[in-house]
């Protein structure tokens, strides 16, 4: 058999905690992992998994295995790697998620200009507002707006966010432009479910934080509509600036409340850890760089 197809669906199941997870994963039939893994198993005379009809996970031997496993596959994935960074020809799957709106609005261009530089390869882009499991999902690198939890995972900083409040002038000549974050309980908010679940916001003063907790009517999971409905003059919003910065710029929204503004948000390119990256990963992490540091 070939050892390290056998290696490698192992190594797939206990990480995604089954076959049919890990069939999803690496793109094989279940059926095919389930063959890899028993010959591995014939071979080296030892039972790896523990199966049954709900849960597969390894043996204690096989813990122990898959552990010796990581290294080895990591040290055969560089060397493929550095071969294909010498062709300068990444080639095979790429799988990354993004952030709806910001997708939409600034990531298309960097796409075509990534997939006209390397034909070779198969891009897939799965826009979600929800974190995705980078290793269940087989994510090879995710686009995250966040202040980044500790994680296994690696982050590369990529550019900070600005979050804004914003209205438009008519909102602001209705029910007045606030001073300071308390006034805000006397205002209408449209809130964003992926910015905060709650209806606090969060504003620095001197150096602290202070939450500020608003009333409003409107909660939509999609920043764009948020957006749609500020320019309906229906209430303030906390925005990225990315979403809004053109209306900002023409007078369709004026901003408040900027010398309190809570800035712990920004872009990361996110991948599972790894010691060493595969090409196509470092590559796209390199062109993002160039295209958001300066931002």
């Amino acid at each position: 058999m070939d050892k390290l197809n056998g290696m490698r669906a192992f190594v797939a199941v206990v990480e995604a905690g089954g076959f049919s997870n890990a069939a999803r994963k690496v793109r094989l039939s279940k059926n095919l992992l389930s063959k890899y893994v028993a010959q591995l198993e014939a071979e080296l005379n030892v039972r790896l998994l523990n199966r049954s009809t709900r849960k597969v996970s390894p043996t204690p031997t096989g813990q122990a295995y898959y552990q010796r496993c990581l290294p080895i596959l990591a040290e055969l994935d560089e060397l493929e790697s550095s071969v294909q960074a010498n062709q300068h020809t990444p080639r095979g799957d790429l799988r990354i998620s993004a952030p709806v709106s910001f997708a939409e609005l600034y990531l298309m261009p960097l796409i075509s200009e990534y997939s006209k530089r390397w034909p070779d390869l198969n891009i897939e882009l799965i826009l979600s507002d929800r974190l995705v499991d980078l290793v269940e999902d087989g994510i090879d690198i995710a686009l995250r707006i966040a202040e980044l939890p500790d994680s296994s995972l690696v982050a590369r900083r990529l550019c900070p966010v600005r979050t804004i409040v914003c209205a438009s002038p008519a909102y602001f000549h209705q029910a007045g432009r606030p001073a300071h974050p308390s006034e805000l309980k006397h205002h209408q908010a449209i809130f964003d479910a992926n910015i905060t679940r709650t209806q606090q916001w969060l504003f620095l003063e001197q150096d602290k934080k202070l939450a500020v907790t608003l009333k409003g009517s409107i909660t939509v999971n999609s920043i764009r509509a948020v957006r749609e409905l500020l320019l309906e003059d229906l209430g303030l919003g906390l925005c990225p600036d990315f979403v809004v910065a053109e209306d900002i710029r023409s007078g369709r929204l004026e901003e408040v409340l900027s010398d309190y503004a809570f800035h712990h948000m920004a872009l990361y390119a996110v991948y599972p850890h790894r010691r060493h990256l595969s090409a196509k990963v470092r590559l796209l992490i390199d062109m993002l760089v160039e295209k958001f540091s300066d931002v």
